[in-house]
């Protein structure tokens, strides 16, 4: 608790002076020392300067306690999801921020931000609060070191800079920086996210095991259904299909039983991308259509909806037309070079394969190997390949099939 820093707080708002505030009770210099933390003040001399400003000293420490209380509440909201209550004690917290900065709370307070406007997705006052942080960084302690780690790690994941997330993780893994124990589960989770996103499905699915091993320890059942949803996609990628199904099923009765919407949305849609892998293309569009149902063409994951019905479909051999016709409406006004490929391929399956495959070939597979696409370059690999090898064309066969087996998981 930093008492002078707390002295110089009040005085600055009872707008009085150095001289006017230690008149008779100290001197000038003595002050000074005081309120720049180089001099902790007899009992005496903290009350009388606090009763000049007609604030009982006593109180004054309940308050600081009240506030530190406060901000391990946050803290902690942040931790088991309850973003409601996150939200209405960030604004509490953002009203007194004067005051947490003169104190000794300040590191975990701006600390804490950051995490807050992670969950927010606010992308330029998270790199703000950055900035803020490095300039505080040498005066943490062993545990805001630590807590920084983990918020720095989850910034850098959702800003999709892999290197720098990783480089995070290589100095924890180290030991030249130790989690603390209330954010192990999360340490795991994201770490386990960044393997996936590498396609290192076997190390994501080391992670979300701890990760979902560490939740379950902790009684933090939404973030658990969030890892076992990352294993059940790493089951699916890693060819598991009994576990991923079992994993998706037991989160599908959870997700609605919590009422976890979205949640129960993202386990929709991966648990029909795992159908499809096997070929169970009825059961994958049942769940697309359920999905399809629940959002509106607002939502993020809308147009990667309807590319998968389409895919569906094609497989099962149904009817698209309508499914075009949405997907035209959706891309009218939009300058969407990704959406306009799908569609025009889809546009192509129902006439002659030559054609399609010609247009895979020239156009849709560069531009998705390109820009990053990879799940979407190795699946038109895969029908290339086929496709080339019926023909007898075995030279580039084989180099699509090199390019689908390259770009699938890596193995570390």
């Amino acid at each position: 608790m930093n008492i002078g820093s707390i002295v110089k707080y009040y005085r600055m708002k009872h707008n009085l002076t150095q001289a006017e505030l230690c008149e008779g009770i100290c001197s000038i210099s003595h002050l000074s020392k005081i309120e720049s933390n180089k001099y902790v003040p007899h009992q005496e001399t903290l009350e009388e300067l606090f009763a000049r400003m007609n604030i009982e000293w006593n109180q004054e420490v309940d308050v600081y306690h009240a506030y530190k209380e406060k901000l391990e509440k946050f803290i902690t909201y942040s931790v088991y999801y309850d973003l409601k209550s996150m939200e209405a004690l960030y604004a509490e917290l953002e009203q007194n921020r004067d005051y947490l900065q003169s104190t000794d709370l300040i590191n975990r307070y701006e600390l804490y931000k950051l995490r807050y406007y992670l969950f927010q997705q606010d992308r330029q006052r998270a790199t703000q609060q950055m900035r803020i942080l490095s300039r505080l960084e040498p005066t943490f302690d062993e545990y805001e070191r630590g807590a920084a780690k983990v918020f720095y790690l989850i910034y850098y994941v959702s800003i999709q800079d892999k290197e720098k997330a990783k480089e995070i993780v290589g100095r924890i893994e180290d030991s030249q920086g130790r989690v603390p124990q209330l954010f192990e589960g999360e340490f795991y989770y994201q770490n386990a996210w960044l393997s996936q996103r590498n396609t290192e499905y076997g190390k994501s699915s080391y992670f979300a095991e701890l990760a979902i091993n560490q939740f379950q320890k902790d009684c933090n059942y939404l973030r658990l259904m969030h890892a076992q949803m990352l294993q059940a996609v790493n089951y699916a990628n890693r060819d598991l299909y009994l576990q991923a199904e079992e994993l998706f099923k037991t989160l599908l009765r959870n997700a609605r039983l919590m009422e976890e919407s979205s949640l129960y949305e993202g386990v929709l849609y991966n648990y029909s991308m795992l159908q499809n892998r096997r070929g169970h293309h009825k059961s994958a569009y049942m769940l697309l259509k359920e999905l399809k149902s629940l959002i509106t063409p607002e939502a993020p994951i809308y147009s990667s909806v309807l590319i998968h019905m389409l895919q569906t479909s094609a497989e099962e051999g149904l009817e698209i037309d309508h499914l075009l016709e949405e997907l035209e409406v959706f891309l009218r006004g939009k300058d969407d070079p990704y959406l306009t490929i799908q569609l025009t391929y889809f546009r192509k399956v129902k006439f002659s394969q030559r054609d399609l495959f010609d247009y895979c070939e020239q156009i849709a597979f560069p531009f998705l190997k390109e820009h990053g696409y990879i799940g979407e370059a190795r699946r038109f690999a895969w029908r290339l390949a086929n496709y080339h090898r019926s023909i007898g064309n075995y030279e580039k066969a084989d180099a699509y099939a090199i390019y689908f087996y390259e770009k699938g998981e890596k193995m570390t």
